[in-house]
């Protein structure tokens, strides 16, 4: 998924970023989110986790789903 992620993370830099979580080193933050497996997606606005989801899966579903959380179009 890190290929997929990095192409993501360039193309929509202007609507959103990721932050990767080392869940070996965070395990605090790993407890708080419930992540119980990678990769998990939480997707955050204005400070809060409005949302998220687990898995992985091509480019245009990811781009979809952080979208479809986030109440964004794709060509905005």
């Amino acid at each position: 998924m890190r290929p997929v992620v990095a192409e993501v993370a360039l193309e929509y830099r202007e609507n959103f970023s990721f932050v990767k979580l080392d869940v070996r080193t965070q395990r605090e933050k790993t407890a708080e989110y419930q992540i119980r497996g990678t990769p998990t997606y939480i997707v955050f606005k204005d400070g809060a986790a409005i949302g998220g989801f687990a898995g992985a899966m091509p480019k245009a579903e990811l781009v979809q789903r952080i979208l479809e959380i986030l109440g964004t179009e794709e060509n905005e």
